[in-house]
């Protein structure tokens, strides 16, 4: 091809890769999109596929009664909700590629200037089966379409955002993010106030503790012979109820300089935040969740801590302890 030629041709015609002009590429959640979607799927396929091996037994031994008939259609439909389920979170979570020019969701082309409206922060309908409210960035056009960036669905939603408050906000270059470093001797040599409650007396702390009391009460107990399967199993079904209650005990330390987050029982676990990196903070519940507190930073990171020893006492004080250095509270849940 002469050099004439290409200059004069459409780049759309070209067989020519337009990485160059892309500055973020979303990237999706190996657990919170790709896990969660899997196993979605997988439960309606199993339910779907136990219902029709009903069915082709209770057949086969002349035993079908009326509501059994109707198995074949609750197995098509559960089918049909594993394929809806993966439409619904490939609709929700596009593709992003985003440049100082233009924003994609998959192939849907939007210009960077007809932007009309960004929130940064907030939340906004995941739009499932039901909606339920989801941490998101919104970006409205001046066409009336709305589009959502939910956090937890990207491992780099953060980045997105940077991108979005730099470039089209702020009207700056981008630049990556510049959290300071915190340090360690510094931060606990600090004067701290501290917002936590008592586990033996919240309701997580009972089922915690209670139940694993009980399980060995019954274990060492028990008068027939004690064998390693046993060990192994009360063992294992112990350390996995520990943990998962153990992360719902978060509790909160706070200075003039640094915020601190440590857990009832992983007491060896030390999470600290510099005040002045901190943009905004959460309090909200998820489904069977305690209450949690989210924490987003300046370059939009954000991290979820169920607290589920706090009253609601506590929460308030913390709050007004917030405010008072000029941190942003939204409060969803108290």
């Amino acid at each position: 091809m002469a050099r004439g030629e290409l200059i004069t041709q459409p780049l759309q015609s070209l067989n020519i890769s337009y990485n160059f002009m892309i500055s973020i590429v979303s990237k999706r959640h190996i657990l919170k999109f790709y896990l969660s979607i899997s196993l979605v799927i997988l439960l309606f396929i199993t339910v779907a596929t136990a219902f029709l091996f009903t069915y082709n037994k209770k057949i086969d031994k002349g035993q079908l009664n009326a509501k059994e008939k109707l198995l074949p259609i609750f197995s098509i439909a559960c089918f049909a909700f594993a394929g809806y389920s993966l439409y619904a979170y490939i609709n929700n979570v596009p593709t992003i590629s985003l440049s100082k020019d233009f924003i994609n969701f998959n192939k849907q082309r939007f210009s960077i200037a007809d932007i009309e409206k960004i929130e940064l922060t907030g939340k906004k309908p995941f739009r499932y089966a039901i909606n339920f409210p989801t941490e998101a960035a919104t970006l409205q056009f001046k066409n009336g379409e709305t589009k959502y960036i939910y956090d937890d669905m990207y491992s780099n939603a953060w980045e997105i955002k940077s991108f979005l408050k730099q470039v089209v906000i702020d009207k700056k270059e981008f630049i990556e993010s510049n959290i300071s470093q915190i340090d360690k001797d510094t931060a606990a040599s600090d004067f701290y106030d501290t917002f936590k409650g008592n586990q033996l007396t919240s309701l997580r702390g009972i089922a915690l503790w209670g139940l694993i009391g009980y399980i060995f009460y019954m274990f060492i107990n028990s008068k027939r012979p004690v064998d390693i399967g046993d060990v192994l199993f009360v063992s294992s079904f112990s350390l996995f109820w520990f943990i998962i209650f153990s992360y719902q005990m978060h509790y909160f330390q706070m200075s003039d300089n640094y915020f601190l987050i440590r857990n009832h029982n992983f007491f060896w676990k030390k999470k600290a935040y510099n005040i002045a990196d901190i943009e905004e903070i959460i309090f909200e519940t998820q489904g069977k969740m305690p209450n949690c507190l989210r924490i987003i930073t300046k370059d939009f990171r954000n991290k979820l801590y169920p607290a589920g020893t706090l009253r609601n006492k506590n929460w308030l004080v913390l709050k007004d302890k917030l405010q008072a250095h000029n941190i942003k509270v939204r409060n969803e849940c108290i």
